[in-house]
Order: structure tokens, then C-alpha cells, then sequence
């Protein structure tokens, strides 16, 4: 009887870093890139999404800063905030700390929300927004 050779599931050369340090990865699934909540994202609001990810340790997915300043430098700052109002819109992240009151950096946590995008069971929780001063 002959065995089923096990599938290799370790990373290929083309997602490998030089250094074994380096070889975090950051997992995003077919379905969520399946998704309607997905396909309804701006190239933008995925590159923060994916900069997001790269700040998930395996512990802390409720425990994520991101500043303005770490938004800048990838894109300008209308579209970070845009960016980060529609992951939060789709249901990819939720606001956990609202921190611009205290002058802290705002902590965001990963949602699963984004399973039931456009169905009457989807309910998300706004960014607030600061009111301009008059």
C-alpha cells in the first residue's frame, strides 16, 4: 500500500525573505478576497488594510495603532482617512479606542463583519468624527 505524500504547505521562493527573521507573513484569505465587502474596497483602503496586518503579532488583534503620521506615509491624509472610514464601513476593522480626545493614536481591532457585508445582519459602529471649529 502506497502512502499520499504529505502537501507542502512551507513558503516558495518567490514569498521568502532573505532571512528567516523576515518571513512574516500576512494572511488574507480567498473568500475575503472573494468577498463583496473586498471587491468594494479602494486600491487604497487594501494597502492600509495590508499595512495593518503587518502591525498583527497573533496576539494582538484588538490592540492596533495606526497614526496619521503612519498614514502619510503611504498615502495623503484625506485618503487615509477615507481608507480607514471604509474598512471600517465593510467590516474589516472596528474601532476599539477612540483616542483623538486625549490626544492618543486611535486602536483599531480586526472584524469579522465583513462575512455578512450586505445582508440585514451587518452592523457596524462609525468612526466619530472631530466637528470643525467655528
Amino acid at each position: 500500500m502506497s502512502r499520499k505524500k504529505k502537501k507542502d504547505y512551507s513558503f516558495r521562493p518567490f514569498e521568502k525573505a532573505t532571512s528567516s527573521i523576515d518571513n512574516h507573513h500576512i494572511r488574507i484569505t480567498r473568500n475575503m478576497m472573494e468577498s463583496v465587502a473586498w471587491k468594494e474596497l479602494s486600491v487604497h483602503a487594501v494597502v492600509l488594510y495590508l499595512a495593518m496586518k503587518t502591525k498583527y503579532t497573533g496576539s494582538n488583534e484588538n490592540d492596533i495603532s495606526f497614526t496619521y503620521a503612519e498614514g502619510e506615509k503611504l498615502m495623503n491624509k484625506a485618503t487615509f482617512t477615507k481608507s480607514m472610514d471604509q474598512l471600517i464601513e465593510n467590516g474589516f476593522i472596528q474601532i476599539i479606542r477612540q483616542g483623538w480626545s486625549i490626544r492618543e493614536p486611535n486602536i483599531y481591532g480586526f472584524h469579522t463583519m465583513w462575512q455578512l457585508f450586505g445582508t440585514k445582519h451587518f452592523e457596524v459602529k462609525p468612526r466619530i468624527k472631530r466637528q470643525p471649529k467655528q
